[in-house]
């Protein structure tokens, strides 16, 4: 059975709509309880959501196994960071002919922030169409030969606030990543109409695709324009949703997120490898829905899936302790594999095998099917 629900329908959850954890974390979509860790400065709490959406439905059931339009572009920030990011200059665009495009020049949002990898993290916005609506998180190294690919991510009830999950975004581009969160950093614009998202999420990826080409950016050359990946919150999850059937697209997931029914033509359209994280206690369904879309997909036989579910994680079980919790040590370790090859402890080794760390680990749930 289809079924929806929104915040004002959901006042007897306690925070659903805002709030904080115990820590003093700020609060997730739906009063999620961050996990043990710092708070998040400046990120904002999240609005409760829902946690599917018009897209994919049926059946609930679980196989859980216990276990553990091309926008002209901008630069960004010079390595180290800086107030406003300079171009690179240049009158070729890469293929031998003069460059006749313009770039902007991204400016730092002015936050400090960090994650447990070995780059240091700018967060930045941009003026430029296809891009002003996010906001961007990438490693201040740009000078070297790394090409880092491209992550974009939909917040918790579809919030146009780019901070709401600081932490986690740090923490994917200190180890290499170009990430663009939904929203500008502490956003109020209406939310986003939940189920929809995903043309947002790609006008981001064609414009970091864009940045790339143009010498005057200082994005130029820097990308990994070949290894795209997606991701979201809650409602966000359904912005990424809307994202899997772009050819470009490397891999994409949810978290404590999935669809209220099935929808196989949806199912069909996907091609790549997908990710879903949830908890087992998740107060608004988002294990049921996450289950429901694992189960659809894996029936296609053709599509790496994975499910990790937290045992006794509420929504968005502890995306906002510090580093952004195991929620985010999930995603990258996929990122990882699927987008750099890394087949070791930091990636494919973490998640599958005799000694993958989360296999062994008895408080997650973790289903999988059709893996390479």
């Amino acid at each position: 059975m289809s079924w929806a629900f929104t915040c004002a329908a959901l006042g007897m959850i306690v925070g659903a709509c805002s709030g904080s954890n115990d820590d003093g974390n700020p609060g997730g979509s739906g009063g999620a309880t961050a996990g043990a860790g710092g708070s998040v400065s400046g990120s904002g709490g999240e609005q409760a959501s829902t946690t599917g959406g018009p897209l994919p439905t049926g059946p609930s059931s679980s196989q859980s196994t216990a276990g553990g339009a091309e926008p002209s572009g901008s630069g960004g920030a010079p390595a180290g960071g800086g107030d406003m990011a300079g171009g690179n200059g240049g009158s070729g665009d890469g293929s031998g002919g003069a460059f006749t495009g313009t770039c902007t020049a991204s400016k730092s949002a002015g936050r400090n922030v960090s994650g447990s990898g070995p780059h240091k993290v700018v967060v930045e916005t941009n003026s430029d169409p296809g891009i002003n609506q996010g906001t961007i998180f990438r490693p201040a190294d740009l000078d070297g030969n790394a090409k880092y690919p491209i992550y974009v991510w939909g917040e918790g009830a579809c919030s146009r606030d780019g901070l709401a999950t600081e932490a986690a975004m740090a923490e994917i581009a200190s180890h290499g990543y170009f990430v663009v969160a939904d929203g500008t950093p502490g956003g109020k614009e209406p939310n986003r109409e939940l189920g929809g998202g995903g043309d947002v999420l790609l006008a981001y990826v064609d414009w970091v695709i864009a940045e790339n080409d143009k010498p005057c950016s200082a994005y130029y050359q820097r990308i990994d324009t070949k290894k795209v990946a997606a991701n979201g919150f809650s409602c966000g999850g359904l912005m990424a949703a809307g994202t899997a059937a772009d050819p470009r697209m490397t891999t994409w997931g949810h978290t404590s997120s999935g669809s209220f029914s099935v929808n196989q033509a949806f199912y069909n359209s996907i091609h790549t490898p997908v990710l879903i994280v949830t908890g087992t206690a998740d107060s608004l369904g988002a294990n049921t829905n996450g289950a429901r879309d694992f189960e659809n997909i894996a029936a296609r036989g053709d599509i790496p899936v994975m499910m990790f579910a937290k045992v006794g994680a509420d929504h968005g079980g502890d995306l906002w302790a510090r580093n952004g919790g195991e929620f985010t040590q999930v995603s990258l370790a996929w990122l990882n594999w699927w987008l750099k090859g890394d087949e070791s402890a930091t990636g494919k080794g973490m998640l599958v095998g005799a000694n993958c760390r989360f296999c062994n680990d008895r408080t997650w749930n973790i289903s999988s099917a059709n893996l390479p």
